[in-house]
C-alpha cells in the first residue's frame, strides 16, 4: 500500500471511532433532551443537540476520507494513490 492509501485508511478508522462515540452517547443524550424539553430548558436542549451532532458530522466527514485533508497532505495524487 502507498502512503496516501494508508493515510486514507487511518482517516476512515478515525471516522469509525467518532461514529462509535456518537452512537454510544445517543441514548443518554436522547433521554436528557426529552427531560430538558419537558422542563422548557431550551438552551440546555440546544447544547445536547450540538453535542450529539458534531461527532456525527465529523464521523461522516472522516468516513468519506476527509477530502480536504487528503488534498492538503497529498496534493499531487488521487484518492486511490495514483498520480494525476
Amino acid at each position: 500500500m502507498k502512503a496516501p492509501q494508508l493515510f486514507g485508511l487511518a482517516l476512515r478508522l478515525t471516522g469509525l471511532i467518532f461514529l462509535y462515540d456518537a452512537l454510544s452517547d445517543f441514548p443518554g443524550g436522547f433521554f436528557k433532551l426529552i427531560a430538558h424539553l419537558t422542563a422548557f430548558k431550551v438552551w440546555s436542549a440546544v447544547e445536547i443537540i450540538a453535542g450529539t451532532l458534531w461527532p456525527l458530522a465529523l464521523a461522516w466527514w472522516f468516513l468519506r476520507g476527509a477530502p480536504w485533508l487528503m488534498q492538503l497532505t497529498y496534493p499531487g495524487e488521487s484518492r486511490d494513490g495514483a498520480l494525476r
